[in-house]
């Protein structure tokens, strides 16, 4: 995930700003449906707005990096399994919501049989990592809300940078992402000033 493109959302950014105001866009049904329908596009979509997403909940909730990796495995399988079933609707909540419990659910199984293993002494720290990941409070979904709006933005950044020229990409980055005026933004790729503001 090292090549992700950075994102403009702080890693302690709050989500709820714009989930509350409507910014935040909910999962699109049409998404949903291209998965049910096992679209190869709509599961690379997926991936790359979740994948990222579902990892780092995990790892938030005190999983080692193989122990996240192998939950966010599960979870997309369970997915991947379980989409063409879910029901659309408000009634049922929302796919987010669907999707956080099941990765939730997923981690706690994880944690338990991991504190049935052979470590002696293990059992009080997955305990503590399994009471805050049992617990249904906003905490987890407002960061699952961050990680899917910083998986949103990513989504989108690649879709845009694979149809605009590396030229006025690297305008874009270095003053939206980078922070770098427009004067030496022109001045380092040799483009005109007017350039850098239409990127």
């Amino acid at each position: 995930m090292s090549d992700e493109p950075p994102s403009q959302l702080p890693p302690d950014a709050d989500p709820r700003p714009y989930h509350d105001s409507g910014l935040m866009p909910e999962t699109r049904r049409s998404l949903l449906l291209q998965l049910e329908r096992r679209s190869d596009a709509a599961w690379q979509e997926f991936l790359s707005i979740y994948e990222g997403a579902i990892y780092r909940v995990c790892r938030s909730k005190g999983l080692q990096d193989a122990d996240a990796l192998d939950v966010t495995q599960d979870v997309l399988r369970a997915v991947h399994e379980r989409v063409p079933t879910w029901e659309y609707g408000r009634s049922h909540g929302t796919f987010r919501s669907w999707l956080l419990r099941v990765a939730r659910n997923i981690s706690i199984d994880k944690l338990r049989n991991r504190a049935r293993g052979p470590v002696v002494g293990a059992a009080t720290e997955v305990d503590a990592i399994l009471a805050s990941a049992v617990d249904p409070g906003s905490e987890s979904e407002t960061l699952f809300d961050l990680e899917y709006a910083r998986g949103c933005f990513q989504h989108g950044m690649t879709r845009v940078r694979s149809e605009v020229r590396e030229v006025t990409w690297r305008a874009f980055e270095m003053t939206a992402i980078d922070g770098v005026s427009p004067d030496e933004v022109a001045s380092a790729l040799g483009i005109a000033i007017g350039s850098v503001y239409t990127a």
